[in-house]
């Protein structure tokens, strides 16, 4: 026999229910022609709201049929009843033999007579049926689901008051995962009624009479979206009539432990039980899953397996000309598993259609291991859902399970090379990559200093992990055909000079096995500039006093006022002690203690442990005299003079500050005069006129910052307050008085404005977040008198600007990926010419999604 569902009647409306009739035939029986009502489980979903036949047809070709409320309606024309279900799609094939129909969207305990017409040749033949429905069992019983439009009815007493909430199921169930809510909390947010009533949910419209923006959202329908609908018996002030008991689940706000329900799944997705745990209700409670209305046809849509390797699986997919757009997701089984008891396997797509990007036309289609990362021996599932009406009422679905290939052949050997920089620039590092057995396929590479990839190698993390979350793809032919030759592939990076970088590559091989390989390099030190001689090298050097007009915001308030703090201009960083016995006890003390208890710990005795201690901070000591002699004839080198502190950024910590506080950690002991500051750099040369000149040179790639001891990295730019981000780099104009007293750094102008330098970080989206805003020339006077009390709030809020500024970082790896593609190409390379499947964390998307929405919660709608 063959069934014939129809979501939809010409003159009313459709859903779920079916039951009881009584029913009447035309007077003008055929024989080519019975209709017959089949009966009904009263404890069915369609019960009460829906009507089954059993057309019993011979030489028929197709009917149609309308709907209308009452016993004694005027039969139609055929034509016009054919006519009409034409126009909307409704029209049925036949069959000789059974043919059994539904029809939806009745109200309960009412009388409806359903008008059939049967095409047979050119003749049509009206038959009828007159039903009554039974009245409502259900507290609640779904009407009648369109696209955009769910119709319920609420049975109630008429004195009983109750709540209604209705929302998407999805973001129903992660409510309840990530912030514990239960049926109570989610329904105290419902709509307050009284009685029976009979509700339309129209997408885009309020449950409200009166919506308060920002506080009641609109309701949202779509075709075969899950929901839920929940009611529960109140008082007449809304006051769910439950009890909550959460155990230790702590404060009612925050999450909680899961509510997920822990019976087994409801048949007809309907139940007044409630399976929270943490809540009682004392009255009546109902709760119904349904979804949008949409009908689920036969895919129209070809998927072939084009390539499966060991990280991806390429497919060719091929809509026929009734698709209007389709979507194409991959996921592993145990996420499929997750989204099913959220959604319903029902709800499934429509879920896919609203989370990821519409095709249309044929697509070779890849899956991207940085989104869909393979493990060996899983199955993973290809979804392609189609669309076959403009409103994506029409739907269809594919589930194509497959497995990643495991690989026979060899990996693809690299051998990486250290090269020097063909112009002998000190500011860029460079490698070699050859494939020797030149089988390699494709790479991605991580490149960063060492002082950034140690700390983070010694975390735990491996190499795999590290390439799988963030490695850069290069797949170009020539590019790949370079690594495959017998010279192999130069690649370049910007860089800091005489610092050691390591380059990690992972190869793959045709079938993508990985194999991860690393090489070291070490850019050449900078070179020293034309020497320039200067008596302002020596007449510049002591103390001074910085006063300049600043902005600034943090916990005391909001200032704009004159600030004023020391800086000291010198040849070369603080050089420290004249010897290791010269050092202060305390600092000696703290550091011997340390490498002895370093030791100890490392299974060394106490005598040992204490040699150790002794002989490291020795060596670590000359190291650091080695280091500030170096850079004090750097400074020298480069015709500059560093100016030690500038309070406007942050609180001064020298390089032997570093030095003997244990809260900081460096790679080696050079780093410690990268990262000392707040400090500045005046470069002296002459212009043209061959007089003094004087700059503050920041420019970021070859002159050290602010400070960098912080989490961040501090550096000066042009403070623009004409266009915020428009900040401008490099040099500021510097200059010194008659009798050498006073010295004025200037600005630079942008957008008619003059920009003053101003410490600034950046922030993850490479904006510049402003430490301070320096809005006046920075005037420099000769000496300084420190005042007995520091001015209060200026002083210390300039010390707290910046996100604690009294805890020195660990450098633990929070600079790490200073990575980027070669230097002479330009933006990303993809790892396919094909479209990728995206594989985005639909379930991240849900968590998100559903913490945005509880924030907007109101907590006193809360019990």
């Amino acid at each position: 026999m063959r069934k014939l569902y129809r979501c939809l009647f010409l003159l009313s409306t459709l859903v779920l229910a079916g039951g009881m009739w009584s029913c009447s035939d035309d007077d003008d029986e055929t024989e080519s022609v019975v209709i017959t009502q089949t009966s009904t489980d009263e404890t069915s979903e369609v019960y009460a709201t829906s009507a089954t036949f059993k057309l019993a047809t011979q030489g028929v070709e197709s009917f149609a049929y309308q709907v209308v409320e009452g016993a004694d309606a005027t039969a139609p024309a055929g034509e016009v009843i054919y006519a009409e279900a034409q126009g909307n799609n409704m029209v049925i094939s036949a069959e000789d033999g059974d043919n059994e129909v539904t029809v939806y969207g009745l109200e309960g305990n009412k009388t409806y007579t359903v008008f059939f017409a049967l095409k047979k040749g050119a003749e049509y033949i009206v038959k009828s049926q007159t039903i009554t429905t039974p009245a409502y069992t259900r507290l609640i019983t779904v009407i009648d689901t369109k696209p955009y439009s769910i119709k319920i009815h609420i049975e109630m007493p008429e004195n009983t008051y109750y709540k209604l909430s209705f929302g998407a199921r999805d973001m129903y169930q992660a409510q309840k995962d990530q912030f514990g809510m239960t049926d109570g909390d989610y329904v105290s947010y419902g709509q307050l009624y009284k009685g029976a009533k009979t509700i339309n949910l129209v997408d885009g419209e309020y449950l409200e009479e009166n919506p308060v923006p920002d506080e009641d959202f609109p309701i949202q329908v779509l075709p075969g979206y899950p929901y839920v609908i929940l009611v529960a018996e109140c008082d007449a002030d809304g006051n769910v009539l439950c009890e909550y008991d959460y155990g230790d689940g702590g404060d009612d706000w925050g999450p909680m432990k899961t509510t997920r329900s822990a019976t087994a799944p409801m048949t007809d997705g309907y139940t007044e039980e409630c399976s929270d745990a943490a809540v009682t209700f004392n009255g009546k409670y109902a709760k119904q899953y349904v979804y949008g209305g949409s009908t689920l046809v036969e895919s129209k849509i070809t998927v072939e397996k084009t390539k499966i390797t060991e990280r991806s699986a390429t497919f060719t997919i091929t809509p026929d000309e009734n698709v209007v757009t389709y979507v194409v997701d991959a996921m592993t089984k145990e996420d499929y598993d997750y989204y099913v008891t959220i959604c319903g396997e029902r709800g499934i797509p429509t879920f896919e259609l609203t989370n990821n990007e519409m095709y249309t036309g044929s697509q070779v289609m890849s899956t991207n291991p940085a989104y869909l990362p393979f493990e060996k021996g899983k199955t993973y599932k290809l979804i392609v859902v189609g669309t076959y009406s403009e409103d994506y009422s029409v739907q269809s679905i594919q589930i194509i399970d497959f497995t990643p290939f495991e690989s026979t052949k060899p990996e693809a050997k690299l051998e990486i090379t250290s090269k020097e920089d063909p112009d002998k620039n000190p500011w860029m590092v460079w490698f070699n990559i050859k494939a020797p057995d030149k089988n390699c396929s494709y790479i991605r590479y991580l490149m960063n200093y060492m002082k950034e990839w140690t700390p983070m190698l010694n975390s735990g993390t491996t190499k795999e992990q590290l390439m799988q979350s963030y490695g850069n793809y290069v797949t170009e032919a020539e590019i790949m055909n370079a690594i495959n030759s017998n010279d192999g592939y130069d690649i370049g990076f910007t860089s800091w000079e005489h610092t050691e970088s390591m380059l990690m590559v992972a190869s793959f091989n045709e079938d993508e096995k990985m194999a991860v390989y690393e090489g070291k390099s070490t850019s050449l030190p900078e070179p020293d500039k034309e020497r320039v001689d200067s008596p302002l090298f020596d007449d510049l050097k002591g103390d001074w006093t910085a006063t300049c007009q600043a902005q600034w915001q943090d916990y005391t308030g909001t200032y704009d006022q004159k600030v004023s703090f020391k800086v000291t201009l010198a040849g070369g960083p603080e050089q420290g002690p004249s010897s290791v016995s010269a050092m202060d006890s305390k600092d000696y003390d703290a550091l011997f203690s340390y490498f002895k208890e370093s030791a100890i710990k490392n299974g060394q005795d106490e005598a040992t442990a204490e040699a150790y201690a002794k002989t490291k901070v020795a060596e670590l000591f000359d190291e650091y005299k080695s280091e500030a002699t170096r850079y004090a004839g750097k400074y020298r080198g480069q015709n500059r003079l560093v100016g030690l502190r500038f309070d406007a950024a942050h609180e001064y910590m020298s390089a032997w500050d570093l030095f003997c506080n244990l809260d900081y950690s460096a790679y080696d002991t050079e780093e410690l005069f990268y990262d000392y500051g707040s400090k500045l750099f005046l470069e002296i040369s002459k212009d043209e006129n061959g007089k003094d000149k004087l700059e503050l040179t920041a420019d970021q790639s070859c002159v050290a910052p602010v400070s960098a001891w912080k989490n961040y990295e501090v550096l000066f730019v042009g403070y623009n307050s004409a266009v915020y981000d428009n900040a401008p780099l490099g040099h500021f104009p510097v200059t010194v008085s008659s009798d050498k007293n006073t010295i004025t750094i200037g600005g630079v102008e942008a957008d008619d404005v003059m920009c003053y330098p101003s410490p600034v970080y950046y922030s993850f989206v490479n904006q510049p977040v402003f430490i301070s805003k320096i809005t006046s020339p920075i005037t420099l006077t000769r000496g300084w008198t420190e005042p007995e009390k520091k001015i209060a709030p200026a002083a210390k809020a300039l010390e707290q600007t910046t996100v604690g500024a009294e805890k020195i970082a660990s450098h633990k790896g929070n600079r790490f990926m200073r990575t980027s593609l070669p230097w002479t190409k330009d933006g990303l390379l993809p790892l396919m010419p094909e479209t990728t499947i995206k594989s985005v964390s639909l379930k991240e998307n849900i968590q998100k999604k559903a913490a945005e929405l509880h924030a907007k919660m109101p907590r006193n709608n809360r019990r």
